[in-house]
Order: C-alpha cells, then sequence, then structure tokens
C-alpha cells in the first residue's frame, strides 16, 4: 500500500529547482571555455514581487490600526484581533527581505470614525491577499494561509 505524496514546501521547490541546473551544468562533457563570460542578472524568485505586494499592503493596514490605538487608547483592545490576524499573515509572508516603511492613514478625530475607517477596508485586503495566493506560483500560500475570518465586533 502507498502512503500519500508529502506536500513540498515553497522554499524545498525552489532549493530544487535552483540545484538541477547546477547538477546537470556537472555532468558536461566539454571542458569550460577559457574565455570568461557575465553571468546574467540573477531573475528575483516567482513569488517575491507577490509576497512583497502582499507585506506592504498589510503593513499599511497593520499601521493605520496601531495609529488609531494610539490616538483612541480605548480601541486599542478591540484592534487587538485585527494586528493579531495580520502578525499571522506577516508570519507566512515573511522570506527575509528588507522591510517597508510604511506610514498607516491619520486616525479620525472620534473613535468611532477611526474605527470605522480601518476596519471597513479590511474586506478589500482580504480580497487582496486570497488574489496574491491565487497567483503565487509556489502554489502552498493557501494552505499556509491563517484563517482569514475577521475578528468579532465587539469592542
Amino acid at each position: 500500500m502507498s502512503s500519500p505524496p508529502v506536500p513540498t514546501s515553497r522554499r524545498t521547490a525552489l532549493a530544487l529547482a535552483l540545484s538541477a541546473p547546477l547538477v546537470l551544468a556537472a555532468c558536461e562533457l566539454d571542458p569550460p571555455s577559457a574565455v570568461p563570460t557575465e553571468a546574467p542578472a540573477a531573475e528575483p524568485l516567482p513569488d517575491a514581487e507577490v509576497a512583497a505586494s502582499a507585506r506592504k499592503a498589510i503593513l499599511l493596514t497593520v499601521a493605520s490600526i496601531e495609529a488609531a490605538g494610539v490616538r483612541h487608547p480605548r480601541l486599542a483592545a478591540g484592534l487587538d484581533p485585527w494586528l493579531a490576524l495580520h502578525a499571522a499573515h506577516l508570519a507566512v509572508l515573511d522570506d527575509g527581505s528588507e522591510a517597508f516603511e510604511v506610514e498607516g492613514e491619520i486616525p479620525a478625530s472620534t473613535a468611532g470614525v477611526a474605527r470605522d475607517r480601518v476596519v471597513a477596508p479590511e474586506g478589500s485586503l482580504a480580497g487582496a491577499l486570497a488574489d496574491a495566493a491565487r497567483r503565487a506560483a509556489s502554489g502552498d500560500w493557501p494552505a499556509r494561509w491563517p484563517a482569514c475570518r475577521p475578528p468579532s465586533r465587539s469592542g
């Protein structure tokens, strides 16, 4: 009886894909030429642009949520579940690349309006992240993606 295939992670798949040309190059029969050739510029990893775009969108949202919590301290506890959700998404997207410098939206002067302004765009952010997961060449983002259910409206 055969066992089900083990899913391959994005990093494993990339390592295998990047090492295959090296293995094939080692089997070359002709000696290398003495003329040095310029190495082509390395292309970015297939999902690097998609991940960077998703990270930036999340970080902008997080900055706006944090700014609203600072301006309206009574909102902070109610916004914490949103920050936790976004932290989980960022953990999935962490590839060790450079962090973005982002500035959140200036919060409204009243707490209710400030909360609505940071919570209302969550639906479009969720849609953008779902689209990024579909565009990801590695195909394993959706399996690792935390549940995108919004936190409860209390708070």
